[in-house]
């Protein structure tokens, strides 16, 4: 509830100039408004954030509200208990001493984490810094983020891989005999022993480098492909801080940000034979102006690679497969669209989702793939070599989250909203599915808006539920038989109820079409007189 209290205040600031017409409206409104979150926050104890299962345990980690800020809860399916993460008091010491500044044990600040060493550490990212903590020696070390790191929040060309010419910048190949590196803007090999070096191109240039950080190996060693890079524009925006907190001069700063028709970094992908000491020509017309490129993926047959291809202009998305044997390209699937084509990972979390999801099944022979492509979004069995078998979801409803994929049972658990007719559209609820289409089963059936974590492993799943009139739920569950096992938090509201907090009423209106149903959710009038502070959740 307490992450939609800023946006709430906002609607109640508004519904209050509304009721009141031409009433005079004081500072202090605007004050009361705007400390909405501040006043509430305090009063909702136990609210959990979505768990972060342990990939190696069936574990899992969410933090929770308490009196004056935050928890981590260490939570384990198996025996269903509940233990603190760590020792919040002396990570908070430990941290203060490294950081300079001063946690307590319930200010910590981060959101989330994840344990290394076996639980016996943990590291987190605070803006630029990755921190690594020691629970048992309780003492705090950081390093900067690099570019190339998955954690980096930095420039819009941080993705584009940055030239490392040194041999201390190596990948080996799986057979741990060779190790390529990239040496005055070329890719070279040497073997481990240092007794052979070779060099696999002779076309790079400071203009048209060849990035040690793409390079990936084939599962046999016998082949790798790399990413040649022709830098782009790089348009700075400068900006002026002129009243700077902690000095009287002004502060200057700059960030990459392309315009429209500015150069943008060219990432072509090349093929070399490491045996024949040859590059593998790769024809890119199916991948001509890219703005951008994933990494290579190799089959773990060796037979080829794969790579996602992003059109400069959001239109054209392709999945593309490169023989590794010829080198010849060939589209696995395309999707095409006279406006854009969203291309952002289709993963529900509290504040968006996304549209494109892709899972290789047996090594690519089939595919599951999400497509708009019905004017819904839903997903699709393809075939790896002839295209699309059978369409998996149908309706007239999206999907918005694959959640776990079982081959051998031939199953998909997912979240889905908008299937269920007399309900808000927006609730997202939890399914299971056969590859073909048949067998669609509800797992969650709460008139709510549910979020469901399943375990690496898909043993177990948390689903974790609420409606703007109903105080979060959070339960455990066995995945083979959707038993419920454990209520592992229930969100109580009393303090919140007794500050003055009133939820919402919920209502539903047709439209204007005098056919389509709108939701909402109302404050009564009675509610908002002046000098009442409310808020809805």
């Amino acid at each position: 509830m307490n992450r939609r209290v800023t946006r709430i205040a906002l609607f109640f600031f508004l519904s209050l100039v509304w009721l009141t017409g031409d009433a005079q409206v004081a500072g202090s409104d605007y004050e009361r408004a705007l400390n909405l979150q501040k006043k509430y926050d305090s009063l909702v104890e136990k609210l959990p954030d979505p768990p972060v299962w342990q990939e190696s345990f069936h574990t899992f980690v969410y933090r929770r509200s308490v009196e004056g800020g935050h928890e981590f809860i260490l939570a384990n399916a198996e025996n269903l208990s509940k233990t603190p993460a760590f020792d919040h008091a002396k990570l908070a010491t430990a941290l203060s001493a490294a950081s300079g500044e001063d946690y307590k044990a319930a200010t910590l600040p981060f959101s989330r984490f994840r344990f290394t060493d076996k639980q016996s550490a943990i590291e987190f990212v605070l803006e630029d810094l990755r921190w690594h903590c020691d629970l048992a020696a309780w003492t705090c070390t950081s390093k900067r983020l690099h570019p190339d790191d998955d954690d980096y929040d930095g420039d819009d060309y941080a993705d584009t891989p940055t030239v490392l010419n040194s041999e201390r910048e190596t990948k080996p190949s799986p057979d741990g005999q060779w190790l390529a590196f990239v040496e005055n803007f070329n890719l070279y090999v040497h073997s481990k022993d240092g007794k052979e070096k070779f060099a696999l191109s002779d076309d790079g240039s400071e203009d048209n480098y060849y990035a040690v950080n793409s390079i990936v190996w084939s599962p046999d060693s016998k082949h790798l492909v790399a990413y040649r890079i022709r830098p782009g524009y790089r348009r700075l925006v400068r900006y002026v801080e002129s009243s700077p907190k902690d000095q009287l001069q002004p502060k200057y700063s700059t960030m990459v940000y392309p315009k429209a028709g500015d150069v943008l970094p060219l990432q072509q992908p090349t093929l070399f034979d490491v045996a024949a000491k040859q590059e593998v020509s790769i024809d890119n017309s199916l991948f001509p102006n890219p703005y951008d490129l994933s990494p290579a993926v190799w089959w773990k047959d060796n037979r080829g690679f794969t790579f996602e291809y992003n059109q400069r202009g959001h239109q054209v998305y392709r999945v593309i497969e490169v023989d590794a044997a010829t080198g010849g390209a060939r589209a696995l699937i395309t999707e095409q669209s006279s406006t854009f084509v969203d291309y952002r990972p289709l993963i529900m979390n509290q504040f968006d989702t996304g549209k494109k999801y892709r899972y290789d099944v047996s090594d690519g022979k089939e595919i599951i793939w999400a497509s708009e492509r019905d004017g819904w979004e839903h997903l699709y069995l393809l075939d790896g070599k002839t295209g699309v078998k059978n369409q998996i979801t149908k309706g007239p409803w999206v999907v918005r989250a694959v959640n776990h994929v079982d081959e051998q049972k031939r199953q998909i658990w997912f979240e889905a909203s908008g299937m269920n007719p007399n309900e808000d559209p927006y609730f997202v609820h939890a399914y299971r599915i056969n590859f073909d289409g048949s067998g669609l089963t509800p797992l969650n059936e709460t008139e709510a808006d549910h979020h469901v974590e399943f375990s690496a492993d898909g043993k177990y799943y948390v689903d974790l539920w609420s409606r703007i009139d109903l105080p979060p739920t959070m339960a455990l569950y066995r995945t083979e038989d959707h038993k419920q096992l454990t209520v592992l938090e229930h969100v109580d509201i009393a303090k919140l109820q007794a500050a003055g907090w009133h939820a919402p009423e919920v209502f539903k209106a047709k439209g204007r079409d005098g056919t389509t149903d709108i939701w909402g959710g109302d404050l009564s009038s009675h509610q908002l007189r002046s000098g009442q502070e409310v808020s809805g959740s």
